[in-house]
């Protein structure tokens, strides 16, 4: 064999190349790509959890516009994972299920990248967020009542929501790939699909960004009560 080149090297292509199973291994021809997708979409979540913690160190050194920045990078790296989907989309279902005969009682909810996800909004970024806004003496109250006063807070905030509103996105769209392939009625191996939606919809990450949009609007819509102006958000 010729001899491995720095970029094969430094990749260690052969390595990752064979973490794949052989051919003549396979239990049918997509399962190649089931495994790819998969194996990229773990990578792509060990990145996000590398800028994740980036950006609490970031935010403990009071760099706002670098903080903003990455989280945009933590933004594009989620669509990636959703568009990266749309590959397990050309699957048919009974070459799903002869690839379940390998996978056992194996679920992308036990994924380990999945679980970081999930866990290091409240568990990680959220209290850095919030010792930062302590340091700099402001509300989010403050900022989303006056976002152009405020523009590089605000900016900062809205990339939090981008990974919470992306995310959530991750799992309804994940959520709709097993209703393609193995329909809506049949229980998955962690319960029924309406449950596992449900129960997504009503995960936030960073809850306060959500009600403050709350808090600022209600008290819009009171005030213009008030003033005897009917306004208010009516659907």
């Amino acid at each position: 064999m010729a001899p491995l080149t720095d970029y094969e090297k430094y990749i260690r292509t052969e390595e990752l190349l064979g973490l794949q199973k052989a051919p003549d291994a396979l239990t049918c021809h997509d399962e190649m790509q089931f495994q790819i997708v998969h194996q990229a979409h773990e990578l792509y979540m060990k990145l996000i959890e590398h800028e994740l913690r980036f950006v609490c160190s970031l935010l403990d050194n009071g760099e706002i516009a670098r903080a903003t920045t990455t989280l945009g990078r933590i933004a594009r790296t989620l669509r990636v994972l959703l568009s990266s989907i749309d590959l397990l989309d050309t699957m048919a279902p009974t070459d799903y299920m002869t690839i379940r005969t390998g996978l056992g009682r194996g679920s992308g909810q036990e994924s380990p990248g999945f679980r970081t996800m999930l866990r290091l909004p409240g568990e990680l970024v959220w209290p850095a967020f919030a010792s930062f806004l302590e340091k700099q003496g402001i509300s989010l109250r403050q900022i989303y009542d006056h976002p152009h006063d405020h523009h590089a807070l605000f900016q900062l905030c809205e990339g939090l929501v981008d990974y919470d509103q992306l995310l959530q996105i991750w799992r309804q769209r994940h959520l709709m790939l097993v209703y393609r392939i193995i329909g809506t009625g049949t229980p998955s191996l962690k319960g029924k699909h309406s449950d596992l939606l449900a129960h997504g919809l009503k995960q936030r990450f960073f809850p306060k960004l959500w009600d403050v949009r709350d808090d600022v609007f209600g008290d819009w819509t009171a005030a213009q009560a008030a003033k005897g102006n009917d306004h208010g958000y009516h659907g």
